[in-house]
């Protein structure tokens, strides 16, 4: 390889100027024995989304939405006593309780009883009435577990009562003990209670409710970086939560959402919103790990501005036989890379290259590799007894087809380390994590670049405050 002299330099413009190489009137042919290009996929991952709720909140709420009369009948006969008049209202506020997935429930009750009572004598008659009040707690356990519909749903039983005071009713000359009376009342109720407490539950832990506008609201892009207007999608491709479950006063899960993360620069991504739930999923775990794909793009128009500073002018020689290049111009095609040469000399005119674009770790740098002429040009070269260039331009050309990608990465690092450090991504929601490290997760050739994939891997959180 030999740089062309001044001299040499003038005498080819004056050349070029009388007979310019031939325009592109033709794409480069791609031999049909060539594998397909390897597209770049990008790399999914995982977005935690811890949720905790205080079990004093949900007491509060079963509380609010537990605070009235539970039940009442006017009509009720006891004993052979009738009408019985019974109310039960809740005395106190119920206490909860959750150890692992069980929960447990204390429900103090007040219950008022009206009996009434006919007297008769000499053919007269009237009725006497008499009120009693008397105070219990009823006890529940209750199962909580995650339907495929998202609902939280409990199954509930009942672990009895206590009398915290156990009256006895005296009318005239009957006596007419409580306890049993409002055994039967209790039993034909617990049901009916129990009930309640899961409604109640079901309504305070609307885990679809808290999901579906977080899965809308992650969608929607953002804004990472204003100069160059740099932007981060999420695209969710599944979303799966462990059974809740409770210790310590808080009841805990770990949503994960499976979604692919890109950057984008330039105008705002289009977004193919997701905005329903898939069935629910018990996983084994959620993985915490985090993958953002990172576009890293060598546009051919820089590509091809590094690629002249270094071939423009060059000679390969084969004996007496010289060749020179005028033009290089890089492109794609198919996922492949495409090398443009306009040559004068003993070989004039354009050629084209097409090869594999490459990433080395070791250097940081993308090459273009396992180059071939295309096929119109090896027929041309072959009609014109120069295929004993072929290897020779491969081989001088080659070594000027590299691209660093190390600023790039260090670039990328510091974009999305700002990304996680606390973002708001919409009102109450804010993203968090850190990077752990960067790697090239392939390259490809799209319409207008070389492009890299950056995978900036490491842990992402959505804390969803109150």
């Amino acid at each position: 390889m030999r740089i062309v002299t001044p001299g040499l330099a003038a005498t080819i413009v004056a050349a070029m100027a009388c007979s310019p190489p031939p325009p592109l009137d033709r794409q480069p042919e791609i031999s049909v024995a060539r594998a397909p290009a390897d597209s770049v996929v990008p790399v999914p991952s995982v977005i935690n989304v811890p949720i905790e709720m205080k079990t004093r909140v949900v007491e509060a709420m079963l509380n609010q939405q537990l605070d009235s009369l539970l039940y009442e009948c006017d009509t009720m006969t006891l004993g052979g006593m009738k009408p019985v008049r019974v109310r039960v209202w809740k005395r106190d506020s119920i206490s909860f309780g959750l150890s692992g997935d069980q929960l447990q429930y204390r429900v103090p009750l007040r219950v008022q009883l009206r009996f009434s009572l006919t007297v008769g004598a000499m053919g007269l008659s009237h009725t006497e009435y008499q009120d009693v009040e008397a105070s219990l707690a009823l006890s529940f356990s209750s199962r909580m577990f995650i339907k495929n519909d998202w609902r939280v749903v409990t199954m509930t039983r009942s672990d009895g009562y206590e009398w915290l005071s156990e009256p006895v009713v005296k009318i005239r000359f009957v006596t007419i003990p409580i306890k049993p009376v409002a055994d039967w009342i209790l039993a034909s109720q617990q049901a009916r209670l129990g009930d309640l407490v899961d409604s109640a539950v079901a309504n305070v832990l609307n885990v679809k409710g808290m999901l579906q506008p977080l899965l809308v609201q992650i969608q929607q892009p953002m804004q990472i970086s204003s100069s160059p207007r740099v932007w981060l999608r999420l695209s969710p491709q599944g979303v799966y939560m462990t059974q809740p479950e409770g210790a310590d006063g808080l009841i805990h899960s770990s949503v994960g959402i499976k979604t692919v993360a890109e950057t984008f620069v330039g105008d705002t991504p289009h977004v193919a919103l997701r905005d329903s739930l898939p069935q629910f999923v018990i996983p084994g775990s959620i993985d915490s790990s985090f993958v953002v794909n990172l576009y890293s793009e060598i546009s051919y128009e820089h590509a091809t501005g590094m690629t002249r500073e270094y071939l423009l002018g060059r000679s390969f020689a084969l004996g007496n036989k010289e060749i020179i290049v005028e033009d290089v111009t890089i492109s794609g095609m198919d996922g492949y890379a495409v090398v443009c040469l306009d040559l004068i000399g003993w070989y004039r005119g354009r050629v084209f290259l097409i090869g594999d674009v490459k990433y080395d770790s070791a250097s940081s740098t993308v090459s273009i590799e396992d180059m071939e002429f295309d096929v119109t040009t090896a027929n041309r070269l072959h009609a014109a007894a120069a295929r004993m260039l072929h290897s020779i331009i491969i081989q001088k050309v080659k070594p000027f087809l590299r691209y660093s990608l190390k600023e790039d990465l260090l670039k990328s690092q510091l974009m999305v380390q700002r990304l996680l450090c606390n973002q708001q991504i919409a009102p109450s929601v804010y993203v968090t994590g850190a990077i752990d490290s960067l790697s090239v997760g392939g390259v490809g050739v799209t319409e207008r670049a070389i492009q890299a994939v950056i995978l900036a891997r490491g842990s992402m959180y959505v804390r969803v405050t109150d």
